[in-house]
């Protein structure tokens, strides 16, 4: 009776790992054809997917642990019930990529609707090269067969150098017109972010191979990964990271005080209020100078080195963004109603509020990437989700702001001021939510 019983939860754990499955092959599939059709509606769907995948990871766990406590399982019962633990966090992680993959989607949809010259960027062949490692793996699940699952470890070489090749031809096509590192690094992240469903597709053959035969390929990772913890406790990159947010939030916040200065036409104290963002967005700069010097080579990173500086690249362009607005402010003092200039500050505010999350979204990060900490993980979605919220309703405010403008002034002149003052405070929640998102990327890991 006791076996019969063990069997039958064992199964109700294997349906919910393979509803699971099924969703999150949804998800990369939807994910992979919303990047091929550029198709917005279609990457929102993806997203939407990702708190049921949550659900499902969580109830994997919990089944799991309760046939362990109750049923006492042994030999290749409890390796499957321990694979299946792993499996279930795999397949939440791809579920991750592909909302990484449908938010950068939506951004290149938005990019190609200011008529942006776009490169033509092969990378659905590889797209589809990930789905099929991570359908092979899953199938080597529901089947125990591991020739299968080692031939799928043996294809993450093929998808690696897809990887290689498609990042080549992108960083080719961003050198031949400036005017395309935005959308080029949304790419670049998207070839990450299939890398990875390869690799997670690794863990998962990789997972099959130790319930069926008891073994752990490449073990030796492990020790690796030890090593690497050990060192970057030492290392102080994440700290000097949350220093440089900090800084970044010390610029935005002085616009405040430079918008008010502005409207009452005190020319003095705008330009003492310049002086001090100059200095602090100079600290900045300096201070990513010594992040990229402190930045080891080899394996010591538990994520890509490219990845850290295009997080660094972009959380800095915060502070670039406050240099912008501040030197536009100076150039030229136009009349701008009493009441369109009240909503331009609460504009500002709305958009720097995305900057209070940033350090403690490195917090949470940094814990889960060094100590490999899933509450801190979840946490650090949390922050990227709310910071997300914060960029979607100032952009929301600030197109009812410009909506106003083109009612209320009719000096072209002033008209073109203020729609570029708007658009540059913008600037400010866009590269914060940029930021979350290439963190979210080194978290989906």
């Amino acid at each position: 009776m006791t076996r019969i019983a063990l069997e039958k939860d064992l199964q109700i754990l294997k349906n919910l790992l393979l509803d699971m499955a099924k969703v999150v092959d949804e998800m990369v599939n939807g994910a992979i054809l919303a990047t091929d059709k550029i198709n917005p509606e279609l990457a929102k769907k993806v997203i939407e997917f990702d708190e049921q995948v949550d659900y499902y990871e969580n109830m994997v766990s919990q089944t799991a642990l309760e046939i362990i406590a109750l049923q006492q399982p042994v030999a290749k019962d409890l390796r499957f019930i321990i694979t299946a633990i792993d499996i279930a966090r795999n397949l939440e992680r791809v579920a991750d990529q592909s909302v990484n993959i449908a938010f950068r989607v939506l951004d290149v949809y938005k990019t190609r609707e200011k008529n942006i010259p776009q490169c033509k960027i092969p990378i659905i062949e590889m797209a589809n090269e990930a789905l099929y490692m991570l359908q092979s793996a899953i199938n080597a699940f529901v089947t125990e067969n591991v020739q299968k699952a080692y031939s799928v470890i043996e294809y993450d070489d093929i998808v690696d150098r897809f990887q290689k090749d498609n990042i080549e031809q992108i960083k080719d096509c961003m050198k031949g017109n400036p005017a395309l590192l935005e959308i080029g690094i949304d790419y670049i992240i998207m070839v990450q972010n299939l890398e990875r469903v390869g690799d997670l597709a690794t863990n998962i053959a990789e997972g099959v191979i130790f319930t069926v035969e008891g073994k752990i390929p490449k073990i030796e990772l492990e020790k690796i990964q030890e090593i690497k913890e050990i060192v970057l406790k030492e290392l102080p990159v994440f700290d000097l990271l949350k220093k440089h947010a900090h800084l970044v939030l010390e610029c935005a916040e002085r616009l405040s005080l430079s918008l008010e200065a502005y409207y009452k036409k005190d020319t003095t104290q705008l330009e003492e209020i310049a002086k001090h963002i100059f200095e602090i967005e100079k600290e900045a700069d300096q201070l990513k100078r010594n992040i990229r010097g402190h930045l080891p080579k080899g394996i010591l990173l538990p994520v890509e080195r490219f990845e850290l500086f295009l997080y660094l690249k972009e959380q800095d362009a915060i502070a670039d963004a406050t240099e912008e607005i501040i030197n536009w402010l100076s150039f030229k003092y136009v009349e701008i109603p009493k009441e369109l200039f009240e909503e331009i500050e609460s504009l500002l505010t709305k958009s720097i509020e995305s900057l209070k999350y940033l350090e403690n979204l490195i917090t949470y990060s940094a814990d889960f990437l060094i100590n490999r900490n899933e509450n801190s993980r979840n946490q650090a979605k949390d922050i990227v989700r709310e910071i997300r919220y914060s960029q979607y309703l100032a952009e929301e405010f600030g197109n009812k702001i410009k909506k106003e403008i083109f009612s209320k002034l009719n000096d072209s002149l002033t008209l073109f001021y203020t729609l570029k003052l708007v658009d540059l405070i913008l600037g400010i929640p866009h590269h914060a939510e940029n930021t979350a998102d290439l963190m979210r990327v080194m978290i989906a890991k």
